[in-house]
């Protein structure tokens, strides 16, 4: 369940929330070949031989499967400092790392409504809360560490 109290279709399939579409359909035909009421006695199979049926018909098509998660996804809210007095800007806490986090206007227009997940090579996520703007800062935690990132959008697309 989400927090909304709606069902996690991607618990149900089994697959994380950035699975492809290939994933999806893997997951949806294990999922309804186990719970399947015509090879499955078990009383609750039809119900979840159901359950998948609907996650597959929401995640299988890309505008239900973005409508689901702009609705599912837990918003990080991030932080707005006031600009400091002197101009200097603050160093990070004791231990942390301080870094700039560029984003074209094309990712700057994306982010106005929507989150915006970015990946490193090494399956690293960070997720940009819709709404952020130019001077947010995001703090992150990475490998006992923390990271203040600058939100700074430039001109290019």
């Amino acid at each position: 369940m989400t927090g909304s109290g709606q069902v996690d279709h991607y618990a149900v399939l089994g697959v994380p929330r950035d699975a492809s579409a290939p994933d999806i359909r893997r997951a949806y035909r294990r999922a309804a070949r186990r719970h399947h009421p015509d090879l499955n006695r078990d009383p609750g199979g039809p119900e979840r031989f159901a359950a998948a049926a609907r996650a597959y018909q929401v995640l299988s098509d890309p505008a239900a499967r973005a409508r689901y998660d702009e609705r599912s996804l837990p918003r990080p809210v991030p932080i707005r400092r006031p600009p400091s007095p002197s101009h200097r800007r603050p160093s990070p806490p004791t231990g942390g790392v301080r870094g700039v986090l560029e984003l074209t206007a094309l990712e700057a227009a994306h982010l106005a409504r929507f989150p915006l997940t970015l990946t490193d090579g090494s399956s690293g996520r960070i997720v940009v809360p819709a709404g952020t703007r130019d001077g947010d800062e995001l703090l992150l935690r990475a490998g006992g560490r923390l990271i203040v990132l600058q939100v700074r959008l430039t001109g290019k697309t």
